[in-house]
């Protein structure tokens, strides 16, 4: 149900069902609110946030893009990277693979940290690339100092991998998936934009636990977090650009080069590592609102904008992974 304000906003409310409607066509990716169940506590003051791109989602939808397997990046295991992105998974498949929703708090929270996992990759992917690119100057101490930064960055990809397969293997035991198949590949985004809890409409008639008061009054700081965060991604990629290219010229030293790399890899793991707990404390939050009688589709939808639609497929079958990002359409929402 819809209600427009005088203003022209519209709030949407989802009704409770007691049958789980088909999943819609499309989603959009607007901050994903959970949707008060009783109409008569919604406030016509509540609105969807610009749908202008933010420097999070922007970032966001860089990092989780496929990989370009090349020569660069098969030199440590060849095999290894070429099943990054063989067996695509989107979260509503996960959690209706595993036929328990007593899980589903789990499965989210593995799925995110295997999505984590994955922009881990590419920022060290990136990062040691970059520093292949870097010419020392004549003194041999700039190619010293360049040897250790990048036997550095091979190091922080190894990790990286070594990590995503803890991560993935911790997945693939929760949803129960076969042994034979390849590493899931999370190709559901996490939320990036701002999230409305609805919390004094949905708890005003139930008791809320501390921890799920707490969560509601730290989501809006968390995203604060991830947006910031993100901009420093931003400067500090600029300030990368200059130290080579200042470097190239003759005007700055190696080590700066290499201090400029290390405070670029640092905002990176800090935006990957905030972006994943505020996603994890929005599942902890939708968990606690959509019990165990919810439809997986329709939990699917509080966490996230754009959830990949799922049909069951053979086991045998593999998915194509090109075409699964989400595209950015009309609003469609679920019927109540």
């Amino acid at each position: 149900m819809q209600t427009t304000a005088a203003d022209g906003t519209v709030s949407i409310v989802i009704q409770p069902t007691t049958t789980a409607p088909p999943p819609s066509a499309e989603f959009t990716r607007p901050p994903n609110p959970i949707e008060p169940q009783n109409p008569s506590v919604v406030s016509s003051a509540e609105t969807t946030t610009s749908p202008d791109k933010t420097a999070a989602t922007l970032l966001l939808e860089r990092i989780l893009e496929p990989l370009e397997l090349g020569e660069a990046n098969n030199r440590i295991n060849p095999s290894r990277s070429a099943t990054l992105y063989a067996r695509p998974l989107p979260l509503i498949e996960a959690l209706q693979r595993s036929g328990d929703r007593s899980r589903r708090l789990w499965i989210t929270q593995a799925y995110w940290q295997v999505s984590r996992g994955y922009a881990s990759i590419r920022f060290a992917t990136e990062a040691r690339e970059r520093l292949q690119f870097i010419a020392p100057g004549s003194d041999p101490h700039d190619q010293m100092v360049l040897d250790v930064a990048s036997a550095a960055a091979e190091a922080d990809l190894a990790d990286a991998h070594a990590e995503l397969i803890a991560a993935q293997q911790q997945l693939v035991d929760l949803v129960r998936l076969p042994i034979g198949e390849p590493a899931p590949w999370p190709v559901d985004r996490p939320l990036a934009g701002s999230y409305e809890t609805h919390f004094a409409a949905i708890f005003a008639t139930r008791p809320a636990t501390g921890r799920i008061r707490a969560i509601d009054r730290m989501l809006p700081s968390k995203h604060d977090a991830v947006e910031a965060r993100a901009v420093a991604v931003e400067a500090a990629e600029s300030a990368m650009n200059r130290a080579e290219s200042d470097h190239a010229r003759g005007k700055r030293p190696i080590e700066a080069v290499v201090a400029a790399h290390r405070m670029l890899r640092l905002q990176q793991q800090e935006f990957a590592e905030s972006l994943a707990t505020y996603n994890l404390d929005i599942a902890e939050y939708a968990m606690a609102v959509a019990d165990t009688s919810v439809p997986d589709d329709r939990y699917v939808s509080m966490l996230i904008g754009t959830p990949i639609q799922w049909k069951p497929q053979p086991a045998s079958n593999v998915i194509p992974a090109t075409g699964l990002q989400p595209i950015e359409q009309t609003t469609t929402l679920p019927q109540p």
